[in-house]
């Protein structure tokens, strides 16, 4: 993705899924292992009938986004294949995938200052011609415009939208803009209540800058609107959504509140993480987001949980930005091998946190880790985090939110 102004690079699955066995391939743990052969990705090598195997897409530019996987047995890959990272249950023969990438038109996210209900607003934004939709992104606690389009994360997603012809808008919350708490909740973020489009400024903010782009022509209000938010702006992205009937909402990592779901009439998609370890989240409100879809659903409004689970890290993993050389990511991954924070599997112990408290009291025991620039460490300690499933925005659901903003739950 090209920006208008230079932007520094920042750092900051599942499905409910019932795994079809082959009848005639009954899972025993003790047949010999069979191989996996990933083509332009990551993940090949040998398993049993019946391990979890995760693959992964080789890293691709901002002029390119992932496209699917093909293979004779596309049917084993959880969500039909259609993410760069999927999983599958290892039959008892051998399997080849290949990760298909495309190359994409270059475009360039806008930048300016946009007057909202008392003060100016940044806003980033870019319309494709002829757009079929307009999506809102929203930051989480302690974010705000430009740290959004700084991350990684979000900019895949953005690359995703644009290229299925939405428009996005992304701008921040009033208390980011202000750096001020105004509602006395110790906290930097969106104010979810009250749910008023008046006495509420963020609601106001999102409202005048919707008009403002409505006056100038760049597109109309007969676009269907939508709302994509990451934990506070998850939840602000369910309320939101309700407010002004948008087409659809989604949130990652935030599981709403009861007055969202027993009152709304958009329907609402929930991605969350399987081993968040956020205090506002967690296992409760992983439980807490499955019940208010039940809750909505129940109503006879559309609503998904989809929940994403951890992952084993490999050795190119840290080289997804580009800032990091394959070489140079295989040595972080080796590093943290050798200081036990992999299992057999490679799967990650314990949170990001953990490996960075090491990395403090220890800093000779991570020779390549120290040697790293602020910002590549903290997108290493990213990619943990999302290795392991913790309370972080991520792109393995970039296809199974598209489809639900293009379907919702036809």
């Amino acid at each position: 993705m090209v920006f208008k102004y230079a932007i520094s690079i920042l750092s900051l699955t599942l499905f409910f899924f019932s795994c079809k066995k082959n009848s005639s391939n009954p899972i025993n743990t003790n047949t010999d292992s069979f191989l996996v052969s990933v083509v332009n990705g990551y993940g090949s090598g040998k398993y049993k009938v019946g391990d979890t195997v995760n693959i992964f897409s080789t890293a691709y530019s901002s002029t390119q986004t992932f496209g699917s996987w093909t293979g004779t047995d596309i049917g084993l890959l959880n969500n039909s294949s259609g993410e760069w990272h999927t999983w599958f249950i290892m039959p008892a023969k051998d399997e080849v995938f290949t990760s298909n990438i495309i190359n994409c038109t270059p475009f360039t996210l806008n930048y300016e200052q946009i007057k909202g209900e008392t003060r100016l607003k940044p806003v980033y934004y870019y319309f494709p011609a002829n757009h079929k939709g307009i999506v809102y992104l929203l930051h989480g606690t302690s974010g705000s415009a430009f740290y959004l389009v700084s991350g990684y994360e979000w900019q895949l997603m953005i690359n995703d939208l644009v290229n299925n012809n939405y428009a996005v808008i992304i701008t921040e919350s009033e208390e980011s803009t202000t750096n001020t708490d105004l509602n006395g909740d110790g906290k930097i973020r969106w104010n979810t209540t009250p749910i008023d489009t008046i006495a509420n400024v963020d609601y106001a903010n999102i409202r005048i800058i919707a008009d403002t782009f409505y006056n100038r022509g760049v597109t109309n209000r007969s676009k269907p609107l939508f709302s994509i938010g990451m934990s506070n702006g998850g939840n602000f992205s369910a309320a939101l959504s309700m407010i002004y009937k948008y087409k659809a909402g989604v949130s990652y990592c935030a599981p709403s509140g009861n007055y969202v779901a027993q009152n709304t009439s958009t329907p609402l998609l929930f991605c969350m993480a399987k081993f968040d370890n956020n205090p506002e989240v967690g296992a409760t409100g992983n439980n807490n987001a499955l019940s208010n879809v039940q809750t909505i659903n129940g109503r006879g409004i559309c609503a998904k949980y989809l929940i994403r689970e951890r992952a084993p890290l490999y050795p190119e993993r840290f080289a997804r930005r580009g800032d990091i050389s394959l070489g140079l990511s295989s040595n972080i991954f080796n590093e943290l091998k050798a200081n036990r924070f992999l299992d057999a599997k490679n799967y990650f112990i314990g949170y990001s946190e953990d490996f960075q408290s090491a990395l403090n009291a220890n800093p000779t025991m991570f020779p390549i880790s120290v040697s790293l620039s602020p910002m590549q460490l903290a997108f290493v300690r990213e990619q943990i985090s999302l290795s392991v499933s913790d309370h972080q925005m991520y792109s393995d659901f970039n296809k199974a939110t598209i489809r639900f903003l293009n379907n919702q739950c036809q």
